[in-house]
């Protein structure tokens, strides 16, 4: 059972069109057409990227791109009446102009982003006019492309110099790409501004999120001690430096700087906070972090957030009891906290007592109708729990009221799973291909998902069928290409199998999967065995620490003959992950060792926590050993 995800909460904005400085009669008409583009543009600025342009694990944006995506959203507002008037050029709003504003327009909508941020690019550059240059930077951020953002960027605050949008803008993407130089000017008058207004807490909590994410973290921690070198006395800027101090492995100072801001503020939680999370990682510990919350707790009783990290590090520490005693002092402050009552359900899962976990989840999902949260991880979290108590059904049940969302194709794969375990095979083959999704990704695990249904149905024909089929579609899908090699090998099509696993060795060479896979289906046909073991060594320097990995290895080290490195690996993976096939592997190996009473014992655990398993169950069977 995966471990289910908290609850989250969702943000969304709007950027809004700075309005034209007045003009002469025609040319006021003018910008004010253009004003009223801009503000169709405005409403657009969350434009998505195109349904199946790529994977959202692999073209998101990195953080600081993000962040400055959204701070023309939501910030405009704050600082439309309080920033001076804009300076707007005089554009005649010409034929061809409006055509390219238009035409920039549908092609976002298309889809064609990249194409409708270079177009508003060209046209700010001809124009001079700052709201094209506006909209070309979130074209391009919404692109997820820092080339194309950048030069956009650049131009928006040459043109608006003022914009407190435009700066933090361009700020954030000269810190993204490692221009610290450019960017350090900026960030000093930002600072001193904020002095002067008395807003440090806020400027430092900005720059704090954008320098953890440059990509030369020593480079910003150097900045950022220059930059806060006059506010040492200032808690955030000491929580400021704490963070950078941290994204650049420098945990001993990390610790040092959130303590030095709690001792400014004792009262602060976001300081207490912060420096247990960075003593833990110091030598003094999860011992030295629970102390310095406890103490807090002490003077501050209804921190919340202290005390919810209080007991993640009980927890951690193996203390589950002390853990539920601080998540239930926390219930009882705030009775209605769906993230306490979700929390209280994880620990009780991860403490085995899965009855409790749904009691926990009950009380979640029966909270009044007003107090927000997200029902849907706790529907997802129900499911998985009904599903290892084997009720099958009401898993089904569980998982069908999760809607779209981050939950709702993880819920819908393992619905058509259970519904065909029911028998329903045909209605969850269904459901998954009447199922529509934005990405290539997406319906490849529907695909995946089909073909898991068919196979655990015994129809392992057919499951070849659909993958094949969908690889044909997408003949360099890395996920095809290993579930189809795996539906061959289990029709016996060992040289069907072999080219989609070449083929996925050649398009991912560091996919450590792929030369497991090939290299124990030799050793368990017992073929090719020195193949077979440079192909096991590879995937073994690629992840050393999987279990399955390291049972291969003791596997096609067994087929060898060379009995002691066998059952040293094997004894190894069965450490790591005690499954059955493992446990049949390694009792097999002590067994043609003559330690045949150790065998015995490895095959009876396994098959105590695992009755049934079909690997197992064929060694013993091979052995005259009864289960």
């Amino acid at each position: 059972m995966t471990r289910p995800l908290p609850p989250r909460g969702s943000r969304s904005a709007r950027a809004d069109a700075e309005a034209p400085a007045g003009a002469r009669p025609r040319t006021t008409a003018t910008l004010a057409t253009l004003a009223a583009v801009a503000l169709l543009a405005s409403a657009c600025a969350s434009t998505p990227a195109p349904a199946g342009s790529g994977d959202a694990s692999t073209t998101a944006p990195a953080p600081a791109q993000v962040q400055a995506q959204e701070r023309p959203a939501t910030e405009a507002a704050a600082h439309a009446a309080a920033g001076p008037a804009e300076a707007l050029p005089q554009v005649e709003l010409t034929p061809q102009l409006m055509f390219q504003l238009l035409a920039s327009e549908i092609a976002a909508q298309r889809g064609e982003v990249g194409s409708a941020a270079a177009t508003y690019l060209s046209m700010a550059r001809q124009t001079r006019d700052p709201r094209l240059a506006r909209r070309a930077t979130e074209l391009a951020l919404v692109e997820r492309s820092l080339d194309h953002a950048l030069p956009a960027a650049e131009l928006w605050h040459e043109l608006s110099p003022n914009s407190p949008i435009a700066t933090q803008t361009v700020e954030s993407l000269w810190i993204s790409t490692g221009r610290l130089d450019e960017a350090e000017p900026l960030l000093r008058a930002r600072l001193a501004k904020a002095r002067a207004d008395h807003r440090l807490t806020e400027a430092y909590a900005q720059l704090q999120r954008a320098l953890v994410r440059s990509p030369d973290r020593k480079a910003a921690l150097s900045l950022i001690e220059r930059l806060a070198a006059p506010d040492q006395g200032v808690a955030a800027a000491r929580l400021a430096l704490a963070a950078v101090a941290h994204a650049a492995d420098d945990t001993g100072r990390a610790a040092a700087e959130a303590e030095a801001a709690l001792k400014l503020e004792p009262k602060n939680e976001d300081a207490a906070v912060a420096a247990a999370r960075y003593v833990a990682q110091t030598p003094r510990g999860g011992a030295g972090a629970i102390a310095l919350l406890e103490s807090f707790l002490v003077r501050e009783p209804k921190a919340i957030e202290a005390r919810f990290s209080l007991a993640r590090l009980l927890a951690a520490d193996g203390r589950s009891d002390d853990a539920r005693t601080q998540f239930e002092t926390a219930l009882k402050q705030e009775p209605d906290s769906p993230g306490i009552l979700f929390s209280l359900a994880q620990l009780a899962w991860q403490t085995k007592q899965p009855k409790v976990a749904e009691d926990y989840l009950r009380r979640y999902l029966a909270l009044p109708a007003q107090v927000q949260r997200d029902n849907d991880p706790a529907y997802l979290f129900m499911g998985q729990l009904a599903e290892e108590a084997g009720r099958t059904a009401e898993a089904v049940d569980w998982y069908a009221r999760v809607r779209r969302g981050e939950q709702f194709l993880p819920a819908l794969t393992r619905r058509a799973v259970l519904l065909g375990k029911l028998g329903r095979v045909d209605e969850a083959r269904d459901l998954l291909r009447s199922t529509s999704v934005g990405s290539v990704r997406e319906r490849v695990q529907l695909t995946a998902a089909e073909a898991q249904v068919l196979r655990e149905a015994g129809r392992d024909a057919e499951a070849f069928d659909v993958l094949a089929q969908a690889l044909e579609r997408n003949p360099e899908n890395p996920d095809l290409l290993y579930d189809h090699a795996m539906a061959a090998e289990r029709l016996g099509k060992l040289d069907t199998m072999e080219k989609s696993l070449r083929k996925l060795i050649a398009l991912r060479p560091d996919n450590a999967h792929a030369y497991n896979a090939l290299g124990y289906t030799f050793a368990e046909r017992n073929i090719r065995l020195d193949e077979a073991q440079a192909l096991i060594e590879k995937a073994l320097a690629l992840a050393p620490n999987d279990a399955h990995i390291i049972d291969s290895m003791g596997w096609v080290l067994f087929r060898r003959g060379q009995l002691a490195g066998a059952v040293e690996q094997l004894q190894k993976a069965y450490r790591l992950r005690p499954e059955a096939e493992i446990a049949a592997h390694l009792g097999e190996a002590l067994w043609k060792s003559g330690r045949t009473d150790e065998a015995r014992r490895v095959w009876r655990e396994a098959s105590a926590r695992e009755p049934g398993n079909k690997v197992l169950s064929e060694t013993l069977a091979r052995f005259k050993i009864a289960q």
